[in-house]
């Protein structure tokens, strides 16, 4: 308790600071309404005087002393939110070093659970601990206890095998557990690992279909990794029946739970036959956290600012795409690049880039894993109190919670390690078919194809492409396209030509064609519409975003 008051204490100098420049306007206000009376009065004077002038020079002079009195107590405003917030910092450091523990206060009682649990399940297990120095938040450790005992069961149960079993797949009969803490600047990693069988995607699946969690077509649309993940979910155990350690159902759900109310996240990896791992990212403090505000659209979100490690500007020809993924390159490397908005689960908002302008983007990174997020603005940095939002939102796991800024709005704090996983390109297949209609895009140049494929994809669009019109055609007879997008000009078939092959066949005479070239008098327009063209294109029309607007206009339903 002591402890939250003294980060509303040191959260209420941004408040403080507010009046301060309050003050300071005021008397900016005061000096303008000044200038004007005196301005009056030598007027007044000028023209001969009167009765209204000995109270206007009073007036003057009254507002004089008062403008000198609001400056200093601007002044004094000023001094004295200095020194408060020196104190409060100063209370702030000490409470924290108080609060700080060494991680093996949780983790030497893991080796008890290790033994107990073991010897029930007859099996031979090693316990190594590592980062037991790393020195924590108090209130982190004591959170961590639970989770931690339930990673340790789950690893002897279900992940390490019966000794008999070890040394027929080759391994040491005893199996090895580790338990570690390791320091990342201002954040820490919990990880439990063991050399087990690893995780069986395929069996996961099974479970969450058989408990209920899940229909069989959606379990058969997941990747792997999401499959992996289902492990999370309440009510989750592949146990057929009940024991003392395992079976109820109840257990990593917690390990989950407790990570994204300590404003973290929680991820496993495995390897099949070698093992699995259990990753807990979570602040080394609990203390009041800087916080980046950006908008996206109407909607002001704050994001920790230990994990933003830069904002900067995108150019178009920074952004592309590799494999249908879209991509940013910079400093010589490829980074995936998402639409912040769309990764919170608001309404997908066209970005700058669309339209020929320069992107704003935060570069996230945690560790060795780096995003770059699309928004629209930094609105700037503030001290912030991160409150829970309680159990109704615990499903929504990009937040954190929220904080009350010093104009007292309310604000999302976003989860920036659960935006970092949920980026992963292998987290982010395969939840079936996109719902952005398909485009084909049909060119014989390649730089032009790549270029109007890489414009439609960063709009989120699913994009297939071809050479010249045959091409087109065959593709258009394999995969179903809900829009074409066709240079004129092409070897084989050209564009026109498509498009009247397209308009006569009754399988496709509905999709919406678009002639995009170079040709660019009325009379070519007239052929080309003509012909049975929805739209008709010059090619720099399409550096200026005219290619997208004409797409949305043609399938309003993907706007």
């Amino acid at each position: 308790r002591l402890a939250l008051q003294v980060e509303h204490l040191v959260s209420g100098r941004s408040q403080q600071g507010r009046r301060s420049d309050g003050f300071r306007t005021l008397t900016d206000q005061a000096h303008e309404v000044l200038l004007h009376l005196e301005r009056a009065a030598s007027q007044l004077a000028m023209a001969g005087g009167g009765p209204a002038l000995e109270p206007l020079r009073t007036g003057v002079s009254l507002m004089r002393t008062m403008q000198k009195r609001l400056l200093e107590q601007a002044k004094e405003a000023h001094r004295d939110g200095e020194q408060q917030s020196l104190v409060a910092q100063v209370i702030r450091d000490d409470l924290r070093d108080l609060r700080m523990v060494p991680a093996s206060q949780v983790l030497e009682p893991l080796r008890r659970t290790v033994r107990e649990t073991a010897s029930r399940l007859g099996k031979e297990v090693a316990l190594e601990l590592g980062g037991t120095d790393v020195r924590l938040d108090r209130r982190i450790v004591d959170a961590l206890k639970d989770p931690l005992v339930h990673l340790v069961r789950n690893a002897i149960d279900h992940g390490l095998e019966m000794p008999e079993a070890r040394k027929a797949a080759g391994k040491a009969e005893t199996g090895r557990l580790v338990v570690r803490v390791e320091a990342r600047g201002t954040r820490i990693g919990v990880i439990v690992e063991d050399d087990g069988a690893g995780l069986d995607p395929v069996r996961v699946r099974a479970t969450a279909v058989r408990r209920g969690l899940m229909t069989q077509e959606a379990a058969d649309k997941l990747s792997d990794v999401q499959a992996a993940r289902l492990i999370f979910q309440p009510g989750f155990s592949t146990r057929e029946e009940v024991t003392s350690t395992s079976g109820r159902g109840v257990g990593l759900d917690v390990v989950l739970a407790t990570a994204q109310r300590l404003q973290g996240s929680a991820d496993v990896e495995y390897t099949p036959g070698r093992g699995t791992r259990f990753i807990v990212d979570l602040p080394l403090t609990l203390a009041a956290a800087l916080g980046l505000l950006v908008r996206t659209g109407t909607t002001v979100t704050a994001i920790p600012s230990d994990t933003v490690k830069r904002v900067l500007r995108l150019d178009a020809d920074d952004v592309g795409t590799v494999a249908g993924r879209v991509v940013a390159r910079l400093d010589g490397e490829q980074l995936t690049f998402l639409s912040l908005s769309e990764a919170i689960g608001l309404p997908r908002m066209p970005l700058a880039l669309e339209s020929g302008r320069r992107q704003t983007a935060v570069l996230l990174s945690l560790g060795e894993e780096r995003v770059l997020y699309a928004i629209d603005e930094v609105v700037g940095q503030q001290e912030l109190v991160v409150r829970s939002l309680g159990k109704h939102l615990r499903e929504v796991t990009h937040l954190a919670g929220a904080a009350v800024l010093d104009d007292g709005r309310v604000v999302p704090v976003l989860n920036a390690p659960e935006l970092l996983r949920a980026a992963k390109p292998d987290t982010r297949a395969a939840v079936g078919e996109s719902k952005m209609p398909r485009i084909l895009v049909c060119d014989d140049s390649l730089t032009t194809r790549f270029a109007m494929k890489s414009l439609l994809e960063i709009a989120g669009y699913p994009v297939v492409t071809a050479s010249d019109g045959e091409e087109a055609w065959q593709v258009l007879e394999r995969v179903h396209c809900h829009l074409v997008v066709s240079d004129w000009q092409m070897p084989r078939l050209d564009g026109v030509g498509l498009a009247r092959r397209i308009k006569g066949h009754p399988m496709f005479r509905r999709t919406p064609i678009i002639l995009v070239t170079s040709l660019d008098s009325n009379e070519d327009r007239a052929a080309g519409l003509e012909a049975g063209a929805d739209g008709y294109l010059v090619k720099r029309e399409v550096e200026r975003g005219k290619l997208l607007e004409l797409v949305r206009q043609l399938l309003p339903g993907s706007a």
